[in-house]
């Protein structure tokens, strides 16, 4: 029989005690234990578990193949179909223990081991139980419950409790989650989901990728968001365009600028397809920051992997060099668009029109479009109008109708932008009558006037107090089913005003009322100067009151100006008349300072 101190005896049967308490081992766990899978990598070695407490030092070892004797030292039982170990207290111990209680006159309770407890890693609820019993299917089921009512948080640690016990999450669920986490924020979740996900053998989309590197790229986390292109690279999920495209943009807000460029030509050097749009934004992002030279550096780089711009890339690096007002570095680009073997297209001229005529250089203009003849590239309704739009901008009316005489002579049918831009500019210059012409030959063409063109033909017409012809387009612009808005109203307010008509004005500013238009008081003073010419004192001093109730200008200097303005436009007893009338419904006050004289 094997003493208490025995140490070769424990050490066979894979236990060595000294003074420890005791300790039940169950051997088949003991054997499970030593196979530990952890994303889907099988990991074989002997588990060495060291405990310390109180200087008792506790080995264990799995040791299935030796036979273990069955001496007063330890006793082995079988429970549950597994081999159960019960080692037994070093008697020294108990000795010590019980000496000490002699000497103290007190019982000392035997020596027994409690159970661990394990530590709270189960904040949600999960049916541990139901895991043991059946595995993974209910892991699996739980996941899948917990996606499909959206608890995210629960749904990751299910997913915590698969890797420890070595199963493999769904990947479409794990799809699911990361987007979910993405969508609220949860970044770095949704990257440890995917790191999972990518370990267990999934493959990740696309489209959930690039979602979780635009919101790390948000957040200022650039290392986070190239480890999950390297998580794309391992897994085979291939990144697009999108992809790069929200790397670079990162890089240039962080203003890593070589960083950039040297980080596209190394994915092009890896075999990723070379996207023209991801080679474009970032030749026009270092046109932006670091020049044209340094952007034409950039794209021979490019060239040489195998990356070749098409026109697209040079008009980035031309809208790039013209918003700079670099005109010259445009026509150098362009030249070099030309000896690469390109042809410039109806967009390369539209964007150096745009420059050449807002800085108004009309004569490279017309070098501009003899170059366009010469290419054989008509122009087209965009350049045209174009060019209508700086004439009218700059007040030059009749090389604006010229254009438009040329557009039409050329086939060329212009467009309700063309004839809109037209009509504003010919109706702020007074000429309504010919805009009025203009308006009909859009209809008669097919085409519907818009609510700004509306707008700007009857304030026009207004203005000369024709409010006949404005009230036509006004029913015209109802029957073509556009509802007009408080400008509309405004200007047929403004027009009955001036012709003596207080009682349609009257009756449009209660429209505009009703339906809840904002009224200027510019509008308010204009119907009171109507109603007191037209001798109509008390409804002008009711519209005061309704003035006043909408407005935040106080009262008192507000009335006083209305009447002053009232007696100075030579109406000085209907000024008297409404200063009594507002006198009396206590509006203006006694000591407020009006003249009433003109």
């Amino acid at each position: 029989m094997a003493r208490s101190g025995d140490v070769s005896c424990c050490h066979r049967c894979g236990l060595w005690s000294n003074g420890s308490a005791p300790v039940t081992v169950n051997a088949s766990t003991m054997m499970r234990s030593s196979r530990v899978r952890a994303h889907a990598v099988h990991l074989d070695y002997p588990i060495r578990t060291e405990q310390k407490n109180g200087g008792n030092l506790v080995v264990m070892r799995p040791d299935s193949d030796r036979r273990r004797p069955r001496d007063d030292f330890f006793r082995e039982k079988s429970e549950g179909g597994g081999s159960l170990v019960v080692v037994q207290p070093d008697r020294r111990l108990q000795d010590d223990f019980g000496k000490a209680a002699a000497d103290s006159g007190k019982d000392v309770s035997p020596i027994h081991a409690k159970p661990r407890k394990p530590m709270d890693q189960n904040p949600e609820g999960i049916d541990v139980e139901c895991f043991s019993k059946h595995g993974g299917k209910c892991y699996a089921d739980n996941l899948r419950r917990y996606c499909n009512s959206g608890k995210l948080i629960q749904a990751c640690c299910v997913i915590d409790e698969m890797v420890l016990h070595g199963q493999i999450p769904d990947s479409k669920c794990c799809v699911r989650i990361i987007r979910g986490l993405v969508k609220t924020g949860k970044a770095n979740k949704a990257r440890h989901v995917l790191e999972v996900m990518v370990l267990s053998g999934g493959v990740p989309d696309t489209i959930s990728c690039n979602m979780l590197i635009a919101q790390l790229c948000r957040g200022g986390q650039l290392s986070s968001a190239l480890q999950v292109l390297e998580d794309m690279r391992f897994s085979g999920c291939s990144p697009s365009g999108i992809t790069f495209n929200t790397l670079i943009r990162c890089m240039f807000n962080q203003r890593m600028y070589d960083k950039a460029i040297s980080f596209w030509k190394e994915q092009l050097r890896l075999g990723w397809q070379p996207y023209v749009m991801t080679s474009t934004l970032l030749v026009d992002l270092v046109c932006k920051k670091c020049g044209p030279q340094k952007a034409l550096e950039v794209l021979d780089e490019l060239s040489l992997e195998g990356c070749q711009p098409d026109v697209v890339t040079y008009n980035a690096l031309i809208s790039a060099s013209c918003k700079a007002g670099r005109l010259n570095d445009a026509k150098i680009i362009l030249t070099r668009l030309a000896a690469e073997g390109l042809k410039p297209n109806g967009t390369t001229y539209c964007i150096l029109l745009h420059a050449l005529c807002n800085m108004r250089r009309w004569d490279e203009v017309c070098d501009l479009l003899a170059d366009m003849n010469q290419a054989n590239c008509d122009p087209d309704v965009t350049t045209y109008n174009i060019f209508i739009n700086y004439f009218c901008k700059y007040g030059h009316l009749d090389q604006a109708i010229d254009v438009l005489e040329r557009m039409v002579s050329n086939n060329c049918s212009p467009d309700i932008v063309t004839c809109n831009t037209l009509l504003n500019a010919i109706s702020k210059k007074g000429m309504v009558e010919e805009a009025l012409g203009i308006a009909r030959c859009i209809r008669e063409n097919g085409y519907k006037l818009v609510l700004i063109t509306y707008n700007t033909l009857i304030d026009a017409l207004a203005k000369k107090a024709e409010v006949k012809k404005a009230m036509v387009l006004f029913d015209e612009m109802l029957s073509d089913g556009i509802n007009p808005d408080d400008i509309t109203y405004g200007s047929l307010v403004m027009g009955f005003c001036k012709k003596d008509m207080a009682d349609e004005a009257l009756d449009l500013l209660n429209q505009m009322l009703t339906l809840g238009f904002q009224v200027k008081t510019t509008t308010f003073v204009m119907v009171i100067q109507a109603l007191c010419r037209d001798g109509k004192v008390e409804p002008a001093a009711e519209i005061t009151k309704v003035m006043l109730s909408k407005n935040s200008i106080p009262g008192n200097s507000l009335c006083s100006s209305i009447v002053t303005k009232v007696a100075k436009s030579g109406w000085t007893k209907e000024a008297q008349m409404l200063h009594q009338k507002l006198l009396e419904c206590k509006i203006l006050k006694e000591d407020a300072q009006v003249i009433l004289s003109s």
